[in-house]
Formats: structure tokens, sequence, C-alpha cells
């Protein structure tokens, strides 16, 4: 064989091998495990944690969460996920629904490759209900406590004006 067609055996060797050398030395894509929440059965006055795991062979760029309490007619809310490089997880929060109601909600990360990744359950949305409130929450117990001391202060301004008023005059 002449030096020629071993310089072309050669490089036809390494275009065909290329692909394989370039599959192995890829990192790993982005992936997003199924999310927890946090209470796992939260209340109307529950701020609610979403828990989930991201991880990519570049690093992970952001990771947000899409919800909606209207099954994404009208309200839909896009929270920005706290991410940890060392334990891979990324936390957000979801506030209180005090009315009660279903929240619908889906991940969405970008890695520093700027490759997208969504987690929707599939296209079912995760989801988690919350009960309607009994109505009296922390708010309407603060109210109900500042009407109680404008009550008292009332009453004790009225006592001493009506005691100024009435005093008989000592003779």
């Amino acid at each position: 064989m002449s030096p020629y067609s071993k310089r072309i055996a050669f490089a036809l060797s390494l275009l065909l091998f290329l692909p394989a050398i370039a599959t192995v030395a890829a990192p790993p894509g982005l992936r997003i495990s199924t999310p927890s929440i946090s209470p796992a059965s939260p209340g109307p006055n529950d701020q609610v944690t979403v828990n989930v795991t991201v991880t990519a062979g570049s690093g992970v760029k952001n990771v947000t969460i899409h919800y909606s309490t209207d099954n994404w007619n009208a309200v839909n809310t896009t929270v920005v996920a706290s991410y940890n490089s060392t334990s891979q997880r990324a936390i957000a929060h979801i506030p209180p629904l005090y009315n009660g109601g279903n929240v619908t909600y889906y991940i969405v990360a970008y890695d520093n490759n700027n490759n997208k990744a969504t987690n929707d359950n599939n296209g079912n949305y995760f989801t988690y209900n919350v009960p309607a409130g009994s109505g009296f929450t922390a708010t309407t117990g603060l109210w109900i406590q500042i009407g109680v001391v404008i009550a008292a202060v009332g009453a004790a301004v009225s006592v001493g004006f009506y005691s100024l008023r009435h005093r008989r005059p000592t003779s």
C-alpha cells in the first residue's frame, strides 16, 4: 500500500469512527425528575414548596415552575426556582390558595448550552388540590384583634368624657 493510500485509509477510518467518538464524549443531556411538593396535602393557608432534581452534563442554567389555578385559561404564573448545583435540586414556592382550588404545574429547565427540557408529566401536568378554607385566616384574626383594641380604647375614652362632664360641684 502506498503512503498516499495509507493516508486516505486513515482519514476514512477517522470519518467512520468520529461519530462514535463524539457520541461517547458528549455530555449527558438535560433531565428533569418527577417533582415532589411539601406539604403533600396543602391547606388553604399553606405555601407549597416544589422540589425537583435537574441534571445536565454542561450544567444547569435555570429552572422555572409554570403553574395555573384556572386550568390554563387566564391565570398562568412563572416562578423562578433556586438551583443548588451541588445537590442538583431546584426549589420554588407556590403561594397559598386561600379560597382553595386546583393547582396545575410543570417544570422547564435550560442547560448552559441553551438546550431546553420540559417535564409536564407527558402532557397531563402535575396537580394538587387545595380544600376551601373556613374563611378565617391569619389576616382575618388580625383584623378582629385590631377591632377589639379600637373598641376598648373607644369605650375608655367615652367613660372618661362622661365622668368629666357629669361632675357635681362641691360646696
